[in-house]
């Protein structure tokens, strides 16, 4: 079966030589857009990392194509997009049929940087998009308490919270700062 580019449509994807598992499923990547086509049983192989990483190389600006999913280039259907990181985010697609995983050029390298290949399913899970959800709150709140505060307060603040953090008092020291805020006068030293 001749397969084709999610990305590119019309291009073929070609194998990738030395990556291929004892079940004959090899690495595939498109010569136009520099994408790769990772069945499951090829992430895992130690092959794939060396290989695919030096082949791998991230475009310096994300073309149009990149910016949605494409069909299974083994004929499964539309394949499914996940968001991987917030910051600087990028996106890879799966089929939900035969689990493997389209990477644009660029994101292997950034998902072995980000130590995904072990559990790369991961990244369509629930779980995953309420870390991601729960990391885009956390941000826009630091935003907005900067904003708020001034970027000397919120940074003595944010001191404090980390070494507060783990501090076995912590506990203590909160219901003083409690205190303390409710009666300013009170503290005369």
């Amino acid at each position: 079966m001749l397969a084709h580019c999610p990305k590119c449509a019309s291009q073929l994807l070609v194998p990738v030589e030395g990556v291929r598992a004892s079940s004959g499923a090899s690495a595939l990547q498109c010569p136009h857009c520099s994408g790769f086509w990772v069945p499951p049983e090829v992430v895992a192989l130690p092959a794939s990392l060396t290989i695919l990483g030096t082949r791998d190389v991230r475009k310096a600006a994300l073309p149009l194509e990149n910016q949605r999913t494409g069909q299974c280039p083994e004929g499964h259907g539309l394949l499914r997009r996940a968001r991987v990181t917030w910051h600087d985010p990028y996106f890879l697609e799966r089929c939900a049929r035969c689990g493997g995983v389209w990477f644009d050029a660029g994101e292997w390298s950034r998902a072995v940087a980000d130590q995904l290949l072990g559990n790369l399913s991961e990244v369509w899970s629930p779980a995953w998009r309420k870390q991601l959800s729960d990391q885009q709150s956390h941000d826009s709140l630091e935003v907005d308490l900067r904003s708020k505060l001034g970027s000397e307060l919120f940074s003595a603040l944010r001191t404090l919270a980390d070494k507060l953090e783990s501090h076995p008092q912590r506990g203590v020291a909160l219901a003083y700062l409690v205190e303390r805020l409710k009666h300013p006068e009170a503290d005369s030293d």
